[in-house]
């Protein structure tokens, strides 16, 4: 699915060895002590990090490393291959002690073995809800994330200088602005040849639909109340089918052509995310723009909600190294060095006073504002599944297959796939 992760385009194995100079075996005085986990010196640790976030875990893990006697390496590994790198190896007790990764890998991961629960402490109340939800499998806790995302919409206020009062004014807007030759789609909605439920998910939850039944009182979801193929589900198909029949968003619109339309201001509406906001603020001379919600429908009585997604540190089940490893994971929970993960790749941190601070930044606030309510990106291993039919569903509706039957029909492939 064409999801909230955005792996950073990286020199792969890259590899940073920080040799520790001795010194004490004292946890370091930058992290927060959560579990009262203490190094082994003399030990060692690897670490794989992608091309942004390399440096500022480099600098911990300088630092880290020296006051505890610990030789750290840091490894940059590309994020789109990092979870099949670490598929091959680890199953052998190879690869790295620690590495970053997105949340929705942990239910598969967890599932064969191959990452262990990590004790966030006293640290567990630091972090914003919905990142220790999208890293809790069988009620356990396999990450410290590091930072949230979801979609938001931007709007050149050039070309619609008032925000659309719904997904239909919005069609309506860009359309006559397409006829007028002002902009080159009339949505900014990414689709492509397999679809996008991630994308399109404001516009199916503001539709009254829903992947899982959920939260309960202790923010749990329902396996077993599946939203696709309900009357939410199909509510958003009918309506989809419309604006596919208008042109409004079509199945070939891709996100590469939608970034080049922005920044050639020749889009009035684009939802994406906060990892496409330099190529906004590039832009701003010729595209000025807000950040706002994604409107829902005309007529609606829910509002539309993102998808949340996290990334974070894992640990290696197979690690030699586990207690140098969660010494090392006390130290990264704290202000200081999540504010460096955030200077280095500016999604919306996880840790609440580092999200406080970025959210002086209009995008960081419209991400998080928009995202406090949102669907947490599910780390079961059958998500994949979910999101691969609702996507083809959601293409082929556009297409111009008939919504109820091609709802109907995820909803039983899903089934069918996950049973």
């Amino acid at each position: 699915m064409g999801r909230m992760i955005r792996g950073a385009a990286v020199v792969a194995g890259l590899a940073i060895a920080l040799t520790a100079c001795g010194g004490s075996s004292s946890s370091s005085s930058s992290g927060s002590a959560s579990t009262g986990a203490s190094a082994a010196n003399g030990s060692s640790l690897t670490i794989w990090a992608d091309e942004k976030r390399a440096a500022p875990i480099q600098q911990l893990a300088n630092q880290w490393g020296q006051e505890n006697g610990v030789t750290v390496t840091v490894t940059q590994v590309n994020f789109d291959d990092m979870k099949d790198q670490y598929n091959q190896q680890a199953p052998n007790g190879q690869g790295p002690d620690v590495f970053m990764g997105a949340n929705d890998w942990a239910g598969e991961l967890q599932k064969s073995g191959l990452i262990a629960p990590i004790d966030l402490g006293s640290n567990k109340s630091n972090f914003v809800d919905t990142s220790i939800t999208a890293f809790t499998v069988d009620g356990q806790t396999y990450g410290v994330p590091v930072a949230v995302e979801n979609v938001i919409m931007f709007r050149n206020t050039n070309l619609a200088p008032n925000a659309p009062a719904s997904i239909q004014d919005m069609a309506t807007t860009g359309l006559q602005l397409q006829s007028e030759g002002k902009t080159q789609y009339p949505i900014g909605m990414q689709v492509g040849d397999k679809g996008d439920a991630y994308h399109a998910y404001p516009m199916y939850s503001g539709a009254g639909g829903y992947l899982y039944g959920g939260p309960n009182a202790q923010g749990e979801y329902d396996p077993n109340d599946l939203g696709v193929g309900q009357q939410g589900s199909l509510t958003f198909a009918t309506n989809w089918a419309q604006l596919g029949q208008q042109g409004a968003i079509k199945s070939t619109f891709t996100g590469d052509d939608l970034k080049n339309a922005w920044a050639a201001g020749k889009l009035a509406y684009w939802i994406t995310g906060p990892w496409n906001s330099d190529t906004v603020k590039g832009a701003a001379a010729t595209a000025p723009f807000v950040a706002e919600p994604v409107p829902t429908w005309q007529g609606a009585s829910t509002p539309a909600e993102p998808i949340v997604g996290s990334q974070g540190f894992f640990l290696n089940q197979n690690s030699k190294n586990k207690t140098n490893a969660q010494a090392f994971l006390d130290a990264t929970m704290n202000t200081d060095f999540m504010n460096s993960m955030f200077a280095a790749d500016p999604r919306p941190p996880a840790w609440k006073d580092s999200q406080a601070q970025a959210s002086n930044d209009p995008i960081i606030k419209a991400v998080t504002e928009f995202g406090a309510k949102g669907f947490p990106n599910l780390p079961w291993p059958q998500m994949s599944v979910v999101y691969e039919e609702l996507g083809l569903a959601e293409k082929k509706i556009l297409d111009g297959a008939d919504p109820t039957a091609t709802m109907q029909e995820a909803a039983a492939n899903i089934k069918k796939r996950t049973a």
